[in-house]
């Protein structure tokens, strides 16, 4: 298991071409990685808004298939115009709700949920797994709210922990987790019910923790107590 924290939220020093923030960044970095080692032939881009991830991936020819998906029929549109000069072989759009998808038992799949959150996450996941208990599928997740909820559930129900990273992007952290559905025995790590990757020496992460922990309305609360 490789563990990070990528601090870098400067988007410049990326390719131009690629368009990723900070976070779709270091998710591509992990499946660049990955694929030399143990490649997924097929790749799904759920909930893909406006699909820069999948075209990287899709542009550096890292899987045999990517497949974009969102519940948002203008989105896909958009995207279609966008894959207008890729081959189509290597690419299929899917105007539907995650959860819904049909996988092949004949392949081993990534399916990326980045960018929802934690609560919808668990309810595709849920979908997914019920509705495919022989296939392989794993799962790459960067969760925008609701991350406890969506670590427990891994927790709760023995997924095998791969890979998990911590980035800043835009002033907020992401926590990227990469796990192995359906893990049998203890070949993996199990997901931790909460994060920690988080650096009790790190200032910016203590004023990071320290701002999202401080309940709403505290400063309002501590000026009218002080009149």
């Amino acid at each position: 298991m490789r563990l990070k924290t990528n601090l870098d939220s400067d988007s410049n020093s990326m390719n131009p071409s690629a368009r990723l923030s900070p976070r779709l960044n270091s998710i591509y970095e992990l499946i660049s990685k990955i694929q030399q080692d143990q490649p997924y032939p097929y790749i799904w881009d759920c909930c893909c808004d406006h699909g820069y991830l999948g075209i990287k991936i899709l542009a550096n020819e890292m899987c045999e298939k990517m497949i974009f998906v969102d519940q948002l029929p203008h989105l896909i549109e958009q995207l279609d115009s966008k894959l207008s000069p890729f081959d189509t072989g290597k690419h299929e759009l899917i105007t539907a709700d995650a959860g819904e998808l049909r996988f092949s038992a004949d392949h081993k799949h990534l399916v990326i949920l980045a960018g929802v959150g934690g609560d919808t996450s668990v309810e595709i996941v849920k979908a997914i797994e019920s509705n495919h208990p022989a296939v392989q599928i794993d799962y790459i997740f960067c969760p925008s709210s609701s991350k406890k909820t969506l670590r427990e559930y891994l927790a709760n129900n023995e997924f095998g922990l791969l890979d998990e990273t911590l980035v800043s992007d835009n002033k907020r952290y992401y926590e990227i987790l990469m796990v192995k559905g359906k893990a049998i025995g203890n070949e993996y790590s199990k997901v931790s019910p909460s994060c920690e990757l988080w650096d009790k020496d790190n200032p910016e992460h203590q004023r990071y923790l320290n701002k999202i922990n401080t309940p709403r309305g505290s400063k309002k609360t501590k000026r009218t107590k002080a009149r």
